[in-house]
């Protein structure tokens, strides 16, 4: 993937809001959706662009699809991920997605 190709991707704000989740770690769709407050189809729609890119990897368990981050895409998404982590505490939206994250985790819904 080129830079230009890593940087629209980034620049969209619910993939950067789905990569900023999954920086905690493998997630159900179902667990993206209701974090980010997200219908089906736009969460599928960005995840696909995402994997078609190889920005993410997913994989089938049971009736549902976990994603996580490919840590081996690419060098500078890395280096964006670590900025993110850095600077989401002092984004509302992304701290307000990682908060609604835990408390879909506890519901347990997709495990």
């Amino acid at each position: 993937m080129d830079l230009v190709a890593l940087y629209k991707c980034l620049s969209e704000p619910t993939r950067l809001r789905i990569l900023n989740l999954l920086r905690e770690g493998p997630l159900c769709v179902c667990q993206l959706q209701q974090a980010l407050g997200e219908s089906q189809v736009k969460m599928s729609k960005h995840l696909g662009y995402m994997k078609q890119r190889e920005l993410l990897i997913s994989k089938r368990m049971a009736n549902w699809n976990y994603y996580e981050i490919n840590k081996i895409a690419h060098p500078i998404l890395n280096a964006n991920l670590e900025a993110l982590g850095k600077f989401a505490p002092y984004d509302t939206e992304l701290s307000t997605d990682l908060k609604r994250l835990e408390e879909v985790k506890e519901q347990a819904n997709c495990a």
